[in-house]
């Protein structure tokens, strides 16, 4: 037979809890989706640095906003390599901030799980 677990009163702090770990969780989901999207990004610099190493023409097409620039191949080269420096830089710090959120959030669910036990449920569906 299945005991009956005691209603466990939800406190100020509780709540606050709560929601905490509900920001923590967006705000940890956004990260992720960041992450996925910056790892593309990288995946395409890489391509385009190998498509540039490949190529036989001295001028090349480089994309300035939303504009195309014509660029001598080694200018091209130089500026292609500061942005995948610029964006292995940004994909390091969204991946060090996804630890710091998921530890957080580990802590919070330690914290709750052991206040409202089955009570509560804070898995991802």
């Amino acid at each position: 037979m299945a005991k009956a677990q005691a209603h466990v009163e939800v406190l100020a702090e509780d709540q606050q809890r709560i929601n905490a770990f509900s920001r923590l969780h967006m705000k940890m989901q956004e990260l992720e989706r960041k992450l996925a999207s910056e790892k593309r990004y990288l995946e395409e610099l890489e391509d385009a640095s190998n498509e540039l190493m490949l190529s036989d023409d001295d001028n090349v097409r480089f994309l300035v906003g939303e504009c195309l620039v014509h660029f001598e191949k080694d200018t091209a080269e130089g500026r292609l390599e500061e942005v995948t420096k610029e964006a292995k830089d940004s994909s390091e710090k969204t991946a060090a901030d996804l630890v710091d959120v998921k530890k957080q959030l580990a802590d919070l669910k330690a914290h709750l799980y052991a206040k409202f036990g089955t009570q509560i449920n804070l898995e991802e569906e």
